[in-house]
């Protein structure tokens, strides 16, 4: 199976980077994109996350916030709608990632079990990114750790960033390309030469666990012959990938 990734991109927000690249870029700043996935599998139409709308980004997000497109324009920019989206992969459920999931009315959403429990009951320190509001009446499927969804496409359990977050692993043309799961940018994957020997990966900025976060992001890493940051605009700008 060899499968093309469509990125669609609905708005973009500005953030510190380091909340990105643990530890590094403290006085930099940069926007990153909100992007669902969109892949066409044999018939059936697959999103790997849903993004967010602006009232939920303008709500939950305490920087700016710069609106693109909507949801159900960027599905109609590849000729679909909510309501034939028959899968959606979650990576994890922060609102950004997930605020249009509920549109998706016949989709059957994979998430890990982990994460779900989570995002039902989380921690003080992690409260704002999970409004219950955006999760009501989602039919989840849960599933426990690395997992087929559909051929060529496979999910790979890698907590750290949060406590279920999951990479996608889609098998194209030019060979495997995983989305990373966790928020990150290219940096992640290629730290500044200087210190590559001792970090091969820069954490994400935002995680549960500094130490499991760093040993996922290796992994995913590993995972695939290209691996695509989730935020990442120069993968998010492109028509479609390969």
């Amino acid at each position: 199976m060899n499968y093309i990734i469509k990125p669609l991109i609905l708005g973009k927000m500005k953030m510190n980077c380091s909340l990105m690249t643990y530890l590094m870029n403290f006085h930099k700043e940069l926007w990153v994109p909100i992007v669902c996935w969109y892949i066409s599998v044999n018939g059936k139409n697959v999103l790997i996350d849903t993004g967010a709308p602006p009232d939920i980004m303008r709500r939950f997000w305490y920087d700016e916030y710069e609106e693109g497109i909507s949801f159900e324009e960027a599905l109609n920019s590849v000729d679909m709608s909510p309501g034939r989206i028959d899968v959606i992969i979650q990576t994890h459920l922060h609102f950004d990632h997930c605020g249009n999931t509920r549109k998706c009315y016949n989709a059957q959403v994979f998430i890990q079990k982990e994460e779900l429990r989570f995002a039902k009951d989380p921690h003080p320190l992690f409260f704002g990114s999970y409004p219950k509001s955006i999760l009501e009446g989602i039919q989840f499927r849960e599933i426990e750790g690395d997992f087929e969804v559909l051929p060529g496409i496979h999910v790979f359990y890698i907590p750290g960033h949060s406590p279920g977050t999951q990479a996608v692993s889609i098998q194209t043309e030019k060979g495997r390309f995983v989305l990373s799961g966790f928020c990150s940018i290219k940096e992640n994957f290629s730290p500044p030469e200087k210190i590559r020997k001792a970090w091969p990966i820069l954490t994400p900025g935002v995680h549960i666990n500094s130490l499991e976060a760093f040993k996922s992001a290796l992994r995913v890493k590993e995972l695939g012959d290209i691996v695509i940051p989730l935020h990442d605009m120069e993968y998010a700008s492109q028509l479609e990938i390969p």
